[in-house]
């Protein structure tokens, strides 16, 4: 079994939903199992105990949220630790513009991440509100399943102590 975190902030549920959509993708795979985390409730352990990891924020001034940032400067010393994890991220805002998602996946080389598949760019003004009846969430959906499968992957060619 694999567990793929997903962490992200969400304060008006927008980024909860997208979040809610990657774990339905994770679930979709034998073997995965999500775990959804709020960013201020996560610690470094989180990131250490997990097998593949997703990051979820809100476009904020074309930046992460602030407390996304905040967990990887606080996650910084274990980056060794968690080399090598499958990763992926998706962010939400008011435009399809990737620069928050840039923001998110800028960072993956620091911690020597392996991303796994193109994040995902949620624009409410072209898409709506991902909660509503009717969207289309498949790529999130696409964005969990791959991680677990990469994960998987990963777990069966890495020699176990």
């Amino acid at each position: 079994m694999v567990k793929v975190l997903i962490l992200y902030y969400s304060r008006t549920g927008n980024v909860e939903a997208l979040a809610r959509a990657v774990a339905e993708g994770v679930e979709s795979v034998e073997g995965a199992s999500a775990e959804l985390k709020r960013v201020d409730f996560a610690t470094v352990y989180d990131l250490i105990s997990c097998d593949a990891v997703v990051f979820g924020s809100p476009n904020y001034f074309g930046y992460m949220a602030g407390l996304l940032k905040d967990f990887f400067d606080r996650a910084w010393s274990i980056r060794d630790v968690v080399a090598g994890k499958p990763a992926a991220a998706f962010t939400c805002g008011g435009s399809s513009s990737s620069s928050a998602l840039l923001s998110i996946e800028g960072i993956f080389p620091a911690f020597r991440f392996q991303k796994v598949c193109d994040g995902v760019v949620w624009g409410l003004r072209d898409r709506g509100r991902p909660s509503e009846q009717g969207k289309d969430l498949s790529a999130l959906k696409s964005v969990g399943r791959i991680l677990a499968e990469t994960a998987l992957k990963r777990k069966m060619e890495v020699p176990q102590n």
